[in-house]
């Protein structure tokens, strides 16, 4: 019923409010490179191998540029793979002699990941640990130095060849994740909680994680200057965290590569402002060229955390608010001041999959995040384009030989019927093809009649939606 109203009042809409979202594409004007980095994600192939070959396609069919490690051993049951208590498991041992470390599953991983085509963005550490009070793998190492050294002899391995290893595996080498975070990655046994302000570990947390991110990225640093390390993805871009770490790091003479933090909620406009905050606070403590990197974000809908109701629903985890917040937020990524940025994702089905976990279905995700990897593996140039309307997000690309171009257009929770377009540099009406994805469309053909270089998008329903509009030029 309520979905019933709903629709009467889009067609009241569609009477009142005709072509009011406004954009504009000029192909023949170019306005910068693709950046393929930014289009990542924590999915990868799986280790059980005897089913996988549909996991591995639609994980082509993403077509992500890298893969973070992080969280793989959770989705892979069973698996000793790149965590750190799994690569070296005996903590008294001696870090210098490879005897001491079990490689051989995660260089099988390593290995699947490069058939899939993917990069490796490896973070060292532990996947997050939801033990509640009691902590083993995200429990405060009791040696900084020692855990430095495991750490070298990990990055030793995959890019030096050491202990029978690989070459050149990784160039992006990340220090911890969400030591921000409550009670299951940067842990004193007993439950201290960084939420809870009446808890005075709070300040001894911090400077404990402060003192280790510089250990380890001094010695890793004196080993391997020609590596990108940094960190240590926050929860969020904290400056009560990235300061701290800043300030030592410059105390000790020296900078990490890049800094990465998380984004989990609805709001584009606030991921990027972060990036914003950032930069103003590496110029205020002397490191105004580090690389930022968002490696992890994701739509959190506005009725909260993990919603994922039996019916489906617009703003459901993966519906369709979530699928145009993706698309919006890829599209704005290509010209932000972020450097990567990592869609999360990593388990292959259920809230952070791609597969809906009761009826296996593809949720509406995937299709978005389909759609930019096609723009990604058919575009390598960004083109002019506007949009007169808050909630339309306009991005163009054409390809290298300057045949092509592609036109998305994403309206996140507008209240427009329809979206008048005009796009320059296109050399004919004839092979002007669109798609949708909307609440009940995946991808579908949809007519486009183009005159004098203009055509209108007509959405299926009172949602968010997307348009892919694919021109000869």
């Amino acid at each position: 019923m309520k979905q019933n109203a709903m629709m009467v009042v889009w067609a009241m809409l569609s009477v009142l409010s005709v072509c009011a979202a406004q954009v504009t594409a000029d192909f023949t004007q170019t306005t910068a490179k693709f950046r393929p980095a930014l289009h990542s994600s924590g999915y990868s192939a799986l280790y059980e191998r005897a089913h996988s070959a549909k996991w591995d396609a639609y994980v082509k069919e993403m077509n992500f540029e890298y893969t973070r490690t992080h969280d793989h051993a959770l989705i892979n049951n069973g698996a000793r793979i790149f965590d750190t208590h799994f690569i070296f498991p005996l903590q008294h041992l001696d870090a210098t002699d490879p005897k001491n470390y079990y490689f051989k599953p995660t260089d099988f991983m390593m290995k699947l990941q490069k058939d899939l085509g993917l990069k490796i963005f490896f973070r060292l550490g532990t996947s997050i640990e939801h033990t509640g009070l009691v902590h083993f793998n995200a429990e405060i190492p009791s040696d900084f130095d020692k855990m430095a050294e495991v750490f070298a002899g990990t990055i030793r391995h995959y890019n030096n060849g050491w202990a029978d290893g690989l070459q050149n595996a990784c160039q992006y080498w990340e220090i911890w994740n969400e030591p921000d975070g409550s009670n299951n990655m940067w842990s004193f046994n007993g439950g201290v909680n960084d939420h809870d302000p009446k808890n005075n570990r709070n300040a001894e947390r911090r400077e404990l994680f402060v003192k280790f991110f510089v250990t380890v990225l001094k010695r890793l640093k004196s080993e391997f200057p020609e590596l990108k390390i940094g960190g240590p993805a926050l929860c969020s871009m904290r400056e009560d965290w990235f300061r701290p770490i800043l300030k030592a790091c410059k105390a000790e003479g020296i900078s990490p590569d890049f800094l990465s933090w998380h984004y989990y909620g609805n709001d584009p406009d606030r991921m990027f402002q972060m990036a914003d905050q950032a930069q103003k606070m590496c110029e205020e403590e002397g490191f105004p060229k580090l690389e930022f990197i968002i490696n992890e974000w994701h739509y959190v809908c506005k009725a909260g955390w993990g919603r994922n109701a039996a019916t489906r629903a617009p703003d459901n985890m993966n519906d369709i608010n979530s699928a145009c917040f993706t698309l919006t937020t890829l599209s704005r990524l290509q010209t932000s001041r972020y450097d990567q940025a990592y869609f999360y994702g990593c388990r292959h089905y259920g809230n952070w999959g791609y597969r809906d976990y009761n009826s296996g279905e593809l949720n509406k995700n995937f299709y978005a995040l389909k759609t930019f990897g096609e723009i990604k593996r058919d575009c390598t140039e960004i083109c002019a384009s506007t949009s007169s309307d808050k909630t339309v997000t306009a991005f163009a690309a054409k390809s290298a030989d300057g045949k092509r171009g592609k036109l998305l257009v994403t309206d996140l929770f507008g209240r427009d019927s329809s979206i008048s377009v005009q796009v320059k540099g296109v050399s004919s009406a004839k092979n002007v093809r669109a798609v949708v994805l909307s609440f009940e469309k995946n991808l579908e053909p949809v007519p486009v009649s183009m005159k004098n270089g203009m055509f209108t998008l007509r959405k299926p329903d009172a949602y968010s939606s997307a348009f892919l509009i694919t021109f000869d030029l």
